[in-house]
């Protein structure tokens, strides 16, 4: 099925009725590791990125009725990803947020541990920065220096114009840079 388009194959899914079939399954095989790849670089998780894949495809799966063949496939699949991923940050950080209530109510230190240590010092600073971010932000980042994608495309994901996509990717960049300066001041490296 690799020599079907993306259109050919969402047509088939919904041919297929309610069933699982080798059309969605070629649809998922063909675009899942793009789309776990972008979610991985968003979460910094690899469980966290897998439950977003099973969520995304489980989203796309039940509202394919509704996708429109003019767009790019790929780009409503990672808008849909990147909605999945916000949603489970913010989940996430309700969560924390109980949690640390909750230690400061029993007076309990929680230590943050880093996974950097096999990371070279510049990896590990840009994914500190990067995780410092907010999803938003960080998302339209790996959007367009990960998965290149251009500002139309990255419009499509995010559901604006090009030019609107262009200017929150260098809104986030400039976050992005102040971020990094900031950190770099506190260390004491300018």
């Amino acid at each position: 099925m690799t020599e079907v388009s993306d259109q050919e194959l969402v047509s088939r899914c919904l041919e297929a009725g309610q069933s699982y079939d080798a059309a969605f399954q070629a649809l998922y095989e063909r675009h899942s590791p793009r789309v776990f790849g972008f979610l991985l670089k968003l979460t910094h998780s690899r469980g966290a990125a897998e439950d977003a894949l099973q969520e995304t495809f489980l989203r796309v799966y039940k509202s394919l009725e509704r996708f429109d063949s003019g767009r790019d496939l790929g780009a409503w699949l990672l808008q849909i990803a990147r909605y999945v991923a916000i949603d489970a940050f913010r989940v996430e950080r309700k969560v924390k947020r109980l949690e640390e209530r909750r230690a400061s109510e029993e007076r309990e230190l929680v230590p943050a541990g880093e996974s950097g240590a096999e990371k070279s010092e510049r990896e590990q600073v840009v994914n500190e920065v990067m995780a410092s971010l907010s999803p938003e932000d960080r998302s339209l980042l790996l959007l367009r220096h990960y998965e290149e994608l251009t500002f139309k495309a990255i419009g499509e994901v995010i559901d604006c114009s090009a030019r609107t996509a262009q200017n929150r990717v260098a809104a986030a960049a400039k976050r992005f840079q102040q971020e990094l300066l900031q950190r770099r001041v506190q260390g004491g490296e300018l």
